[in-house]
């Protein structure tokens, strides 16, 4: 398990329509803000069911400072490796903890 923290920058929801059936999957879009770099990462939520256990108490938008534990999903195709970065958990962090972050500018 992985865990980054960093600024929602885009959330995306796309649906997927396929023989299995339809998904809904959300992509979310962070800058990093631990290394001081400000790395632009792009996570996914997949399925209906793990986008509202993740957003049960509020919705994710664009300017929240989040935590997030995640795994890396490996798919081959055609000899080629693409990865995938895939929530476990999302935390918003509340306006306090944002202002002790923007106070410590810090790269490490």
């Amino acid at each position: 398990m992985y865990k980054i923290r960093g600024k929602i920058t885009e959330v995306q929801e796309q649906q997927i329509n396929t023989d299995k059936g339809d998904f809904l999957k959300k992509l979310v879009t962070i800058e990093d803000l631990d290394t001081g770099f400000g790395h632009i990462q792009q996570f996914e939520i997949f399925g209906q069911e793990k986008i509202n256990l993740i957003e049960h108490s509020k919705k994710l938008e664009q300017g929240q400072v989040v935590d997030i534990d995640f795994y890396i999903k490996s798919r081959e195709y055609k000899t080629k490796f693409y990865n995938t970065l895939m929530v476990k958990e999302i935390r918003i962090q509340d306006r306090q903890t944002i202002e002790n972050i923007a106070s410590d500018n810090t790269p490490f």
